[in-house]
C-alpha cells in the first residue's frame, strides 16, 4: 500500500479498538443527497411572530371605524351628570391623529 498515492489509501485513525477499521467509501452519502433542498427549510419554529397584546382600557374606551378611532363617552354611573352632560357623553367623537398614532400601538388588531 505504500505505493499508492496518500490521497487513495484508506483512512484509518490512530486510535486502538474497532475503530482503527478503514472507513469504506461507499457509507458515505452521495453529494447529492448532502446539498439537498429539504435540509435547508425556510420555514423554522423559532420564526414564528409572537402575538402583540391589546391595552384593556383602550379596548374599553376606543373603537375603530373607517376614519379610524372613535371615543366613545361614559356609559354607567353617571346619574349624578346633568341630562345636557349625560347626552353629550353618549356620543362617539374622533379622536386626534396624535392619540390615533399611540391608539394604533395599544390596539395593534383594531
Amino acid at each position: 500500500m505504500s505505493f499508492l498515492p496518500r490521497l487513495l489509501r484508506p483512512f484509518t485513525s490512530s486510535i486502538a479498538g474497532p475503530s482503527r477499521l478503514p472507513l469504506k467509501f461507499s457509507s458515505i452519502p452521495p453529494l447529492n443527497s448532502i446539498t439537498s433542498s429539504a435540509s435547508f427549510s425556510t420555514s423554522s419554529p423559532n420564526l414564528v411572530k409572537q402575538k402583540l397584546k391589546s391595552h384593556s382600557g383602550c379596548k374599553k374606551r376606543f373603537f375603530a371605524n373607517a376614519n379610524g378611532m372613535a371615543q366613545t363617552g361614559k356609559a354607567h354611573l353617571n346619574t349624578a351628570f346633568s341630562t345636557a352632560r349625560i347626552n353629550r357623553l353618549a356620543k362617539s367623537v374622533y379622536v386626534t391623529k396624535t392619540q390615533n398614532r399611540k391608539l394604533k400601538k395599544m390596539l395593534p388588531y383594531a
